[in-house]
């Protein structure tokens, strides 16, 4: 069954190519000339077009295709199919990433983790990938992902994970021969326990040309320390994305980004959660020298409920360049949208509000899409009024264009699609 299913699916694949690329007017030649499919003979498939079509296929298809005969077989060891891989985690049974990880670790370029971290199994097996991982000469992997899809355990803090990338992010052995410090992308936003300093300091110490480093991982107490992240920050010098929460960050943080010698930070995304309270205020010289040094720079602002709702106000500083604000508040802000709409009618270009209706916050919609010429995004999740929807469109036509947008006009069950308003 496997067999006959993924034969059509190259099949399919195959068609496709032939469409697209001149190139490959040999395989099309091949096919156009079989009027039987049961008469194929696949095995005859040049290998470079056997691996450009497996390229396509994602780790679990590429696995069964390997199996249809001994040719494919074959293009399934070759280290182009392996710099891209994605492991998955629900079933014991899915331990054969793996022995694929032993196999053709040296080649993984970019490594994608998903775990469901509710069954013991599961974290096992990926927590061995990273041991695997962590082990292999010649290492090339510039690209990580994690990201748990179930719910934790009671009372579980994740140590097993912290413990495994401490060991992947540092040198394991002497004896490992170079270049292992390759990491360039680093998202954990998917890891859902607290990362403390251990793991970040093993990242920066080890891999220094770290260019984006993701940790707003929806934890309910962060662990990581502002000091770290200078740490981090005076170590990486290509560092140019940075996600992070508010307690993470200071004044001494921006000032690092503003050394000479180092690359221009492209994008800072911080989120403001409870944490706020105990921390200190960002200060606007500090962000002054950091926007002077970086005109260029995007920076992405995010308010959860948990917030302490009258410091908003006070870390939305006219100097910050937002080009994204996320007001994720749940409850009455249109007097926060007001402000954006003064301080940042020259570079807001996104808005998420999740919040409840008033005709104040729909006037405030408006003053946005009035004052803010770059906005290109707007994704509110409160039911607002036809007429403030079509003077929206009308003051931004290609919003409505390009769909990039939630504006209802009626409640409907949760998730709300992008750019699919109701009626639509």
């Amino acid at each position: 069954m496997h067999t006959y299913k993924h034969m059509n699916l190259i099949h399919i694949k195959l068609g496709n190519i032939h469409s697209q690329h001149d190139e490959l007017n040999l395989t099309g030649s091949i096919l156009n000339t079989m009027s039987d499919e049961n008469e194929i003979d696949w095995a005859l498939l040049p290998s470079d077009v056997i691996v450009h079509v497996f390229s396509f296929l994602n780790t679990r298809d590429l696995n069964h295709a390997a199996r249809v005969c001994r040719t494919w077989n074959e293009a399934f060891a070759h280290p182009t199919l392996w710099q891209t891989f994605e492991a998955w985690f629900f079933l014991p049974s899915h331990i054969s990433y793996i022995e694929g990880a032993k196999k053709y670790g040296k080649y993984m370029k970019k490594v994608f983790i998903g775990v469901n971290q509710m069954l013991t199994h599961n974290r096992q097996n990926a927590c061995a990938l990273l041991e695997i991982l962590s082990r292999i000469e010649r290492r090339r992997l510039t690209y990580l992902k994690i990201a748990f899809t179930g719910e934790n355990p009671l009372f579980y803090s994740g140590q097993e994970f912290l413990d495994g990338l401490i060991i992947l992010f540092s040198k394991v052995s002497d004896n490992l021969e170079a270049p292992l410090t390759t990491l360039q992308h680093v998202d954990l936003s998917g890891l859902a326990v607290p990362i403390d300093d251990r793991v970040i300091d093993a990242l920066s110490e080890n891999h220094r040309g770290l260019k984006y480093l993701d940790i707003q991982n929806k934890v309910i107490i962060s662990k990581t320390t502002s000091d770290c992240i200078l740490r981090l920050v005076e170590r990486c010098r290509n560092l140019t994305d940075l996600r992070l929460y508010y307690c993470s960050i200071s004044n001494e943080v921006l000032e690092a980004f503003t050394d000479d010698n180092r690359a221009d930070v492209e994008h800072i995304s911080i989120i403001c959660r409870r944490e706020v309270k105990f921390g200190y205020e960002i200060e606007t010289e500090a962000w002054e020298d950091l926007t002077e040094r970086v005109p260029t720079l995007r920076v992405t602002l995010g308010f959860d409920h948990t917030c302490p709702y009258p410091l908003i106000a006070a870390i939305l500083k006219p100097v910050i360049p937002v080009r994204t604000l996320k007001l994720e508040t749940f409850a009455i802000c249109h007097e926060e949208v007001n402000l954006a709409a003064v301080l940042y009618s020259k570079t807001l270009e996104k808005l998420v509000l999740q919040t409840r209706n008033s005709l104040e916050l729909e006037a405030a919609l408006i003053k946005v899409a009035r004052s803010c010429t770059l906005l290109r995004s707007l994704l509110v999740y409160c039911v607002v009024r036809q007429e403030t929807i079509d003077e929206i469109f009308r003051l931004h036509p290609d919003m409505q264009e390009r769909g990039t947008y939630i504006l209802k006009t009626e409640v409907e069950p949760e998730p709300w699609v992008v750019g699919v308003e109701e009626g639509d």
